[in-house]
């Protein structure tokens, strides 16, 4: 019976060391594949390995490594590699904070027509993060990309319009992109309605 037993455990030993060494080869880590991309100059995998050090994914996280990643990245075009750039020069993550090279990289990617660099350029001109304050210039890109059906661009034009920060004040009209963005599922649009209610 002890003979049975042990033969069964050693049996079920094996299965999990051949289950771990399967899982171990061929678990999802991207990160060998990323990286020989990554050196033959491909800005998609050079953008992916920056998310995966800023995320701590498959890799110890690194501020530094993502930062190091995004510039690469950014300077061969890609996008979402120049607005995580800048948010990174912004916040000073992983590199000395520099507002005014925050505002160049979303300036850069805004060209190409990217919401999220348009929203935080607009931020920029509004409260003067690395480029002259122009409330109103401020104001006019944010229209811009929420009249291009941005939820959270809506949402900061209805608080534009709510304080009269570049504009007119003009609560009907801040409730009518609050209404739009929250139909499109924005939660602080959401929020800004409950709280009109009260």
């Amino acid at each position: 019976m002890e003979i049975i037993e042990v033969r069964t455990g050693i049996t079920a030993i094996f299965a999990l060391a051949v289950a771990w060494f399967f899982l171990h080869k061929y678990a999802a880590n991207p990160v060998k594949k990323l990286l020989a991309k990554a050196a033959q100059n491909d800005p998609e995998a050079q953008y992916q390995m920056g998310r995966l050090y800023y995320a701590g994914k498959y890799v110890k996280r690194s501020l530094r490594q993502a930062f190091t990643w995004f510039d690469t990245a950014a300077h061969n075009g890609h996008v979402h590699a120049q607005v995580a750039l800048a948010g990174l020069y912004n916040a000073g993550g992983g590199c000395k904070k520099d507002e005014k090279q925050a505002f160049e990289w979303y300036k850069m990617a805004a060209q190409t027509g990217d919401f999220e660099a348009r929203v935080n350029m607009a931020v920029c001109y509004l409260q003067g993060l690395g480029v002259e304050k122009d409330e109103k210039k401020g104001f006019q890109i944010m229209k811009s990309a929420a009249d291009e059906e941005s939820p959270i661009a809506c949402t900061l034009l209805g608080d534009l319009y709510a304080k009269g920060q570049g504009t007119e004040k003009d609560q009907k009209i801040a409730l009518k992109y609050y209404l739009k963005a929250a139909k499109q599922g924005e939660p602080f649009a959401k929020e800004r309605l409950k709280e009109q209610k009260k």
